[in-house]
């Protein structure tokens, strides 16, 4: 009974309220508005591996340019294997050497992962949702209380022993991938892995801990980079409000219900039918639609200018390490990063100093101890596991 009446709600305005639209225009422009006025207070962001590849990341399957069209020196027997939890406790080999590769600390955070700092100084970000594993959220400085690693992260690692599940940093995991070493654990001598997301494997107790009270009271969803294959993260876009915006920067419009799907009123973007109502798509690389949306906001050149700001020091201490150590994520107190080798976004911007926005956000909910769901299907799309994906 309870699906007929949602079914019938939204499909025929039955046995419920109809959603009234609140954007005046789907258009960036209607969304800047929107953000502009007093009924937005809270934004989350999804992000996926297209915010990433400005950056020097590639993304999983863009076709001669992904992550999965240049696997093939591993020797592998089907290009998933890499990221395949089975496989990598028999054959940690391949995973390592395409770590050096993608390790974080290497990369400079792009101007879109600068446009989520802005929201979070302004006050404006929730939670960012990313799929990334490449932790350049944390370098751009979002708050970690604001941020959750969906799939994972770099940042730390663990002993695969149940019997073990010894910690260790960035630090000590960087030691070992760049001297060729396959990390072993210092107690057992068991295999240690960075704690992102396989396939096979669930996903942090904290993405499903979260859900319930951030998409309850969204205001904005901002959606960038991603293809919106990858389940669960995928299925969040249809846990908003029935009135809550969405908007989608990306190089194609993703994240469509089929005629079938979407005649029944079942999840997925509606950009183009005479039913449209909330959601907006602006098409291209994500830093440009960043940067539009920011000229919209009137943060354009506040924005630049921290760009501007954050990747000179982020040079200045590389120079400074005398190509020592990965680069230091900001907002979070472990360890370290490597010297960036490439600049995501604007490339030669000079030192100057941000202006700091209104206060933040309140910190999040503490993450419980215990996993309340779990995904076995990570898809090609995470950048996390990857670098990006479009």
């Amino acid at each position: 009974m309870e699906l007929l009446r949602a079914l019938l709600s939204r499909t025929l305005g039955l046995g419920g309220d109809r959603a009234e639209p609140v954007l005046d225009e789907l258009s960036l422009a209607g969304v800047g508005r929107f953000i502009k006025s007093d009924r937005c207070k809270n934004i989350v962001c999804m992000v996926g591996a297209g915010i990433s590849t400005s950056a020097g990341i590639p993304d999983f399957r863009s076709p001669g340019t992904g992550l999965y069209s240049n696997l093939q020196s591993y020797n592998l027997p089907y290009p998933e294997a890499i990221f395949e939890i089975g496989f990598f406790k028999k054959h940690p080999e391949p995973f390592f050497a395409l770590a050096r590769e993608l390790y974080p600390g290497q990369f400079k955070p792009t101007v879109c992962h600068y446009f989520m700092r802005l929201l979070q100084d302004k006050g404006l970000l929730l939670r960012c949702y990313t799929q990334n594993i490449d932790t350049l959220e944390r370098v751009a400085g979002l708050d970690p209380e604001l941020l959750v690693e969906a799939h994972g992260t770099f940042f730390t690692s663990h002993c695969l022993r149940a019997s073990c599940r010894q910690s260790y940093s960035l630090a000590w995991m960087r030691e070992r991938i760049f001297s060729s070493l396959v990390p072993k654990c210092e107690k057992c001598q068991g295999l240690v892995k960075p704690d992102i997301v396989f396939f096979g494997e669930n996903l942090p107790s904290r993405f499903f801990a979260l859900l319930e009270s951030d998409f309850g009271k969204v205001d904005l969803l901002l959606i960038m980079g991603t293809s919106l294959q990858v389940q669960p993260f995928a299925s969040l876009i249809s846990r908003v409000p029935t009135n809550t915006p969405r908007l989608l920067i990306n190089k194609e419009k993703t994240g469509q219900s089929d005629p079938l799907m979407s005649l029944m009123g079942f999840g997925g973007m509606d950009f183009d039918s005479d039913k449209a109502y909330r959601d907006v798509a602006w098409l291209g690389d994500c830093d440009s639609g960043c940067l539009a949306l920011a000229e919209l906001l009137g943060w354009k050149e506040e924005l630049e200018e921290l760009v501007r700001r954050e990747h000179a020091a982020i040079d200045a201490k590389a120079g400074d390490r005398d190509g020592g150590a990965p680069q230091k994520p900001r907002g979070d107190e472990d360890k370290d990063g490597g010297s960036p080798k490439k600049s995501l976004g604007d490339e030669g911007k000079a030192e100057s100093e941000p202006k700091k926005g209104p206060g933040g956000k309140a910190k999040a909910e503490k993450d419980p101890k215990k996993p309340q769901g779990g995904d076995k299907d990570k898809a090609e799309d995470d950048p996390e596991k990857s670098r990006g994906g479009q």
